[in-house]
């Protein structure tokens, strides 16, 4: 039987207590990771894994190890990777008579509990959220500990699952709390990297919840942070509060109030609308690049960036508020020079709001703490700058500017800057000569022996002549002197030999000893007075922790407006009119994104006018592929949406009425996990949106029906649009290339058709001139576009074949618009075939329909068989579906005049 060494038990005794993490064991130098976390370690950092042997018996243990250097760097891609961390430091050195040096575990880590700035996004929140469901509500609460940003919010039955997912999208949680149980498929969280951790059901439990919120932030009741009748949001809340304090207690001195707020006050914008719309990353880079906030960010600080992201994904719905900020941002916009002040006034301030929690936390180093002093010594310049301005907004902002004296005043009077000089002996010093007379006692105490050390090296090769002496110090041996081989013979009677080297020898002598006593004893007593003070100076910042959040607060607004400024200075923005109608009137309208990426090529401004109440209603555009009609259907949505931001728009003029929401239904994906169809995708969407659409809203709908058959598409198509135009009511721009919707303009009063325009001849062939205009295309060009793209030519030209027969077998040779006609399209495509491939007969093209009914499919068989024309009577119309009668009079027309060919 083995006998395990005292190493190897301390180990198990604490993976027992953390068998869901990955435990960094802490052996002097490194930081090791066994047995199953060894695999994992070495296989995700692609570091070498070993084995070695931990007791007497013949087993070896595989290991992993991290130098302690670089352990925060690895943990960084751990968690990352969605993995739990637990550091196991050494506390102690091991002591005479101990088998084993004392260790503790300092730090959980977890995706949403991390704190340390290097491995934390800079210019985003780190959110941790907590989901709490219910039969009559669900809560959701979030919070950044990096930031002490804690926030909850509710759910009715009937907001569920649009609002949540929304407000999921916008959040991007890297972490989510879920009760034991449930089962996070239910959820459509925007990362397939996000940790989901199932937390006890205690965790969620109403009461206790209530209690543990209430003695968090001190108070008896949670009246104040507007929750106290949501039982589902205060659990969702309460979860999050035993969760932090379960990983690292002390990030919840940081959580010191709790923000109470309804998605109702902001334009809701679903998960779709947000990708869709690429508001925080492009869809094909997965970055900032062709994002809206890739153009919008020229923000100076962090957390002025982290601001920006919840403004774009928080519209406003409040006109006075909006108007505010437009004054505010055209205040800025007008004026260059204030701009440049306010620029580099903002340049000198750090990240504010994380270096306060560090504080808070008593986690900040030394020069994170004379930073703050710096940054606060800015203050009064920007609050003058703001004092000078006219905007109330910007005024209001200025009186949240709370520099805070004492803070840097204190931070002067007690701490020493690394750089700064000071007599010999002091080199070293965290804490500042005069703040603490004890402390200088004890640097007093030892600075006549380190003079005395500073000049010995010179006594001694003076007293020796040995001119190559050396006096040094290790941690392991304390101070000596170093003579190299050559020189022993030179060497006092007085030196005794301490430590041999293969070309020098080491000596000290009973005066080095002494001295050397006097300060090893003094600067252990040094550094741990030091930790002392400095945690006191912390703790003395930290009282004014609420004021210093404030002021990173209005510093971050500030920066946000002077970002939308900047941009709508350098793209040409102007200020929108806002009003509280269904106006939607845009001169000279620009695609923000897109305009940008162009970088001085000129974009194709167009207008938009429509007004729901009494005017244009539904915009039905119709036009060639790679015309521009889903650039133009985004402009429209994006231009709106920059209004209700308070930003100023990419047009020449803007006249918007305030939209309650936007909804987008663009582009074709599926869901393969869950069985879903793109076909099936396409018409939830359309679905939810007919849902939730009100008469203030904004719908963006591009290609409905193109995922199932022409018939069934361009049929639902039409319904789609009739029931948005009688019975919705919203603004509405419809992308089709179903051209025979352009007949609803003569039956739908609100209903206007535009194109795409194009300029098509011989020379130059088809050149896409990207301007709205009204009227009907009437055709798509997808072969052109097929083309473009590099298609073989063997296969351009056969469509080329194929779409003339088509065009040629139309009632006059040109376009028909009507619904009859387009039924006819796919039993001509299947005859075209025919005529491709003259060894199929011509019966072979109508087998190939697809019938509903047994009936119709009998009647067609008899008639390709038997050739002859059955009487109407011998038609069962209550038997078959109007799609299957429509095929059977193509049938019969065929068969009537007996065409072998289209």
């Amino acid at each position: 039987m083995t006998s395990l060494s005292p190493a190897r038990k301390q180990y198990l005794e604490f993976k027992k207590q953390f068998p869901d993490a990955i435990l960094m064991y802490q052996v002097g130098d490194f930081f090791e990771t066994f047995d199953e976390d060894a695999y994992t370690t070495a296989r995700e950092l692609q570091i070498v894994r070993t084995t070695r042997s931990y007791s007497k018996g013949k087993e070896r243990v595989p290991l992993a190890g991290i130098p302690k250097h670089a352990l925060d760097n690895y943990i960084g891609k751990l968690i990352q990777r969605g993995y739990k961390v637990v550091i196991c430091e050494q506390t102690s050195e091991l002591q005479k008579g101990q088998d084993v040096v004392e260790r503790a575990v300092t730090r959980i880590l977890t995706a949403g509990t991390l704190s340390e700035p290097n491995l934390l996004p800079a210019r985003q929140n780190n959110y941790l959220v907590a989901i709490a469901p219910g039969r009559t509500q669900t809560g959701l609460a979030s919070v950044d500990v990096s930031t002490g940003e804690f926030q909850v919010t509710w759910f009715t039955p009937d907001e569920l699952p649009v609002a949540l997912d929304a407000e999921l999208q916008r959040l991007a949680p890297v972490e989510c709390l879920l009760v034991e149980g449930s089962n996070a498929e239910d959820y459509q969280f925007p990362s397939k990297s996000m940790t989901v951790t199932h937390c006890p059901a205690y965790f969620y439990q109403q009461e206790a919840a209530q209690t543990r919120l209430c003695r968090q932030f001190g108070v008896q009741s949670l009246t104040a942070y507007g929750c106290a009748n949501e039982p589902q949001a205060i659990a969702a809340a309460g979860a999050i509060i035993a969760y932090v304090e379960k990983m690292n207690s002390a990030l919840l001195s940081l959580l010191t109030a709790l923000n109470s707020y309804s998605t109702k006050h902001f334009m809701i914008l679903d998960a779709h609308t947000q990708r869709n719309l690429e508001l925080l990353q492009g869809t094909r880079s997965g970055s900032l690049q062709g994002s809206l906030l890739g153009v919008l960010d020229r923000t100076i600080t962090p957390m002025g960036a982290r601001q920006l992201r919840r403004t774009i994904t928080q519209p406003l719905l409040d006109l006075t508020e909006l108007n505010g900020r437009l004054e505010c941002i055209e205040e800025l916009y007008e004026s260059p020079a204030i701009r440049n002040r306010f620029t580099m006034s903002l340049q000198e301030l750090g990240d504010l709001e994380r270096v306060s929690g560090r504080i808070r936390q008593g986690t900040a180093v030394r020069n994170e703490v004379l930073g703050l002093r710096d940054y606060l010594a800015e203050l009064p310049t920007l609050r003058d700058l703001l004092q000078s301005c006219e905007s109330e907004l910007l005024l209001a902002i200025a009186d949240e500017l709370d520099p805070c004296p004492q803070v840097s005043e204190l931070i002067q009077r007690s701490l020493l800057h690394p750089d700064e000089e000071l007599d010999e002996g002091d080199n070293g010093r965290l804490i500042r000569p005069g703040y603490h007379a004890e402390l200088d006692e004890l640097f007093n105490s030892i600075r006549d022996s380190r003079r005395w050390m500073i000049s010995l090296e010179a006594r001694e090769r003076q007293r020796t002549g040995i001119k190559a002496l050396k006096v040094g110090f290790n941690k392991v041996f304390g101070y000596y002197i170093e003579v190299s081989n050559a020189n022993l013979k030179l060497v006092p009677d007085d030196y005794m030999r301490k430590q041999t080297l293969v070309n020098a020898e080491r000596y000290i002598t009973p005066e080095l000893k002494e001295h050397e006593a006097r300060i090893l004893s003094a600067v252990e007593n040094i550094e741990e007075l030091e930790r002392s003070i400095y945690a006191d100076v912390l703790r003395q910042i930290a009282a004014f922790y609420p004021q210093l959040m404030t002021t990173a607060h209005a510093v971050a607004r500030i920066d946000v407006l002077l970002s939308l400024a900047e941009v709508a200075a350098h793209q040409g923005y102007v200020r929108p009119m806002l009003e509280q109608g269904h106006r939607l009137d845009i001169v000279g309208g620009r695609h923000p994104v897109v305009e940008y990426t162009l970088d001085g090529d000129m974009f194709i401004p167009n207008d938009t006018h429509m007004e729901a109440a009494d005017g244009e209603r539904i915009l039905l555009l119709t036009g060639p592929n790679m015309a521009g009609k889903s650039t133009y259907l985004r402009q429209v949505a994006l231009i709106s949406l920059l209004a209700q931001l308070g930003s100023f728009v990419p047009a020449r003029k803007a006249q918007i009425g305030l939209v309650d929401r936007i909804f987008t239904r663009v582009g074709a994906e599926d869901d393969i996990a869950s069985g879903k169809s793109t076909f099936m995708v396409e018409m939830e969407e359309t679905a939810t949106i007919i849902n939730h659409a009100t008469s203030h809203s904004l719908i963006i709908l591009d290609e409905i029906g193109r995922g199932t058959s022409t018939y069934d598409g361009l049929a639902i198509a039409r319904a789609v649009v009739e029931h948005l135009h009688n019975e919705v009511k919203a603004r509405t721009l419809f992308a089709t290339h179903y051209h025979e919707l352009a007949a609803l303009a003569t039956e739908l009063s609100h209903l206007r058709v535009y194109t795409v325009a194009i300029s098509e001849d011989e020379a130059d062939g088809i050149v896409f001139l990207h301007r709205v205009v009204p009227g009907c295309a009437e055709r798509s060009f997808g072969v052109h576009v097929a083309r473009l793209a590099g298609m073989p030519g063997s296969i351009v030209q056969r469509a080329e074949t194929v779409l003339a027969q088509l065009e040629t077998s139309q009632p006059g040779g040109g376009a028909s618009y009507s619904l009859s006609h387009d039924t006819l399209q796919v039993a001509r495509i299947a005859e075209a075939d025919a005529v491709y491939k003259p060894a199929h007969s011509q019966s072979a093209a109508f087998s190939s329909v697809y019938w509903q009914s047994e009936a119709a499919r009998r009647m067609a068989e008899a008639v390709e068989k038997n050739g002859r024309e059955p009487s109407l009577d011998e038609i069962d119309v209550q038997a078959i579906t109007p799609l299957d009668a429509l095929n059977l009079l193509s049938l019969l027309q065929q068969k009537k005049k007996n065409i072998s060919h289209i």
